[in-house]
């Protein structure tokens, strides 16, 4: 996003409560966010639900992956057998179910 188009969407919390959030939300698009601002100040981000599905994913994601690089730099090494996980009563189900690839 340029620098143009942030300054083109920014708005002050004074014009939007003087009638212009219907404006204000036509102008929110995806990865196209609006920025609130309050004393010049930025206070508020509107984004679209299809944005914050997508930060929030990539939030999971990273907190996923930093756990996983944090249990391959500091475990004890221990790998887990599929008994060790499932028991040994454990079988597998044959359900017939065949997965197709393209």
């Amino acid at each position: 996003m340029s620098v143009t188009s942030i300054l083109d969407n920014m708005i002050s919390v004074t014009d939007l409560n003087r009638g212009g959030a219907s404006k204000t939300l036509s102008r929110v698009g995806n990865n196209h966010p609006v920025i609130v601002l309050d004393g010049n100040r930025p206070s508020a981000v509107i984004i679209t639900p299809d944005d914050y599905w997508r930060l929030t994913q990539a939030e999971e994601d990273f907190a996923l992956y930093q756990e996983a690089m944090d249990r391959l730099h500091n475990g004890d090494g221990t790998q887990l057998t599929d008994i060790d996980v499932f028991g040994e009563h454990y079988h597998s189900v044959n359900d017939g179910f065949e997965p197709e690839f393209e």
